[in-house]
C-alpha cells in the first residue's frame, strides 16, 4: 500500500507542473483517474494495515459492547448495521467511507483552488494519508465542510448548513463547523493582522498554564460530550491516540510558517484569490483549537484542530501567488508537501508497527 500512495504522490506533484498548459478537459478526465485510484487505494486496503484499523474492527464488531461505543456516529452505525446484514467484514466498511469521503473532497477541491492538482498533491502529502487511509469518519466530516465552506463563500447559506449537518452524522465534531456563519470573508485589517499574530504565542502560554477550558461550558452547551473526553483521558485510553507533540511535528511547524506568511502578504493573496480572507480566519480557528483544548484533551484538540486546519491545503496552494516567477513557489510548495509527505509515511510505518 505504501508503494501506491508514493506512485499516487509523485503522479500529483509531476501534474502540478503542468496543469496550467492542459486542456480543460483532459485536466477533467486526470483528475477524475485520480480520485478513482484515491478511492481505490483507501477502500481496498487490509484490516491491520492502517493505525486506526484495530479500533475500527472494534467498533465494527462489537458495538455497543466498544468502550467507545458513547461516541460513535449514528453513520457508522448505520452503515455498519447493512453491511452485516449482507454478512459483509470490515473491509466493505473502508470501502464505502473512501466512496463517500473521497469524490466530495475532490469536488470540494475543484470548486475552491485554482491550481487543482498542486491543491491535491498537498492534500494527498497529510491529510488523504490522516483522514481516508486512517480516520475515515473524519475524512467524510473534513470533505463536508470544504463544501460548506464553498457554498457559504458564495452566499449559498442553506446548502452550506446542510452540509455541515451532514457532517455532523459522521462526526460529531462537525458541529463546530457553524462558526463560519460568523464569519465573512472581508479582507483583514490592520488591527484583525494583530490579532492573528498574536494566536499562535497566546495559545501556546495558555497551554503550559495548564488550563481546562471545559470548566467553563455548561453541560446544555455541550459539557457532557467534553466529559466524555475527560473520561477517556483519565481512564489512560487517550494516551494511545493522541499524536505527537506539535512542536515535533513538522506538518504543524510548516502550517505556522504559511500561516505567519499568508498573514504578512494578505493583501496581495486577497487580489489573487477571493476566499483567501476567510480560509485564513478558519486557519487561525484551528490553532485556537490546538492550544486551548489540548489540556482536556489532546485527541479533541488534533481532531478539532485537524477539522478546521484542511484549509490549509488551499493556503498552500494560494500562497504560490507571493512568488514571482510562479514556479518559484510551485517548486517551494511541492518541497513543503514532500516534507508533509514523508513524516506522514514514517508515522504510517510506526504506527503499523503498533499493530
Amino acid at each position: 500500500m505504501l508503494i501506491s500512495l508514493i506512485l499516487l504522490f509523485i503522479a500529483c506533484m509531476a501534474l502540478s507542473f503542468y496543469e496550467e498548459r492542459l486542456l480543460q478537459r483532459d485536466k477533467v478526465i486526470i483528475y477524475l483517474l485520480l480520485g478513482i485510484v484515491m478511492i481505490l487505494i483507501a477502500g481496498l486496503r487490509e484490516a491491520g494495515v492502517t493505525p486506526d484499523s484495530a479500533a475500527y474492527e472494534e467498533m465494527y464488531y462489537s458495538g455497543s459492547k466498544s468502550i467507545t461505543a458513547k461516541l460513535t456516529e449514528p453513520s457508522f452505525i448505520f452503515i455498519r448495521d447493512i453491511l452485516q446484514s449482507y454478512h459483509l467484514g470490515i473491509n466493505a466498511l473502508f470501502f464505502v467511507y473512501a466512496l463517500i469521503s473521497v469524490p466530495l473532497r475532490l469536488t470540494a477541491i475543484w470548486k475552491l483552488s485554482s491550481l487543482p492538482f498542486l491543491t491535491l498533491c498537498m492534500y494527498i502529502s497529510h491529510y488523504y494519508l490522516l483522514h481516508d487511509v486512517v480516520q475515515i469518519r473524519c475524512a467524510v466530516a473534513s470533505a463536508l465542510f470544504l463544501l460548506a465552506l464553498y457554498y457559504r463563500l458564495e452566499h449559498k447559506n442553506r446548502i452550506a448548513l446542510l452540509c455541515i449537518f451532514c457532517g455532523w452524522f459522521f462526526h460529531y465534531s462537525a458541529l463546530v463547523g457553524l462558526i463560519i456563519f460568523l464569519l465573512d470573508n472581508k479582507p483583514l485589517k490592520q488591527w484583525h493582522g494583530v490579532i492573528m499574530y498574536l494566536i499562535i504565542p497566546l495559545g501556546i502560554v495558555f497551554s503550559i498554564s495548564g488550563m481546562d477550558i471545559s470548566q467553563f461550558v455548561p453541560t446544555e452547551l455541550g459539557g457532557d460530550k467534553l466529559q466524555m473526553y475527560r473520561e477517556l483521558k483519565d481512564k489512560g485510553i487517550e494516551g494511545e491516540l493522541e499524536g505527537i507533540p506539535f512542536y515535533r511535528d513538522p506538518a504543524i511547524l510548516l502550517n505556522i510558517c504559511l500561516y505567519y506568511g499568508c498573514i504578512i502578504y494578505r493583501q496581495t493573496l486577497t487580489e489573487c484569490n477571493k476566499y483567501f480572507p476567510m480560509l485564513l480566519k478558519i486557519m487561525g480557528i484551528a490553532f485556537i483549537c490546538k492550544f486551548t483544548l489540548g489540556n482536556l484533551s489532546s485527541v479533541l484538540a488534533s481532531r478539532l484542530f485537524e477539522y478546521f486546519d484542511v484549509v490549509s491545503v488551499l493556503l498552500w496552494t494560494m500562497a504560490v501567488y507571493a512568488f514571482y516567477p510562479r514556479i518559484a513557489g510551485i517548486i517551494l510548495v511541492n518541497l513543503a508537501s514532500t516534507v508533509r509527505f514523508l513524516t506522514g509515511a514514517l508515522i504510517f510505518v510506526l504506527g503499523l508497527g503498533n499493530h
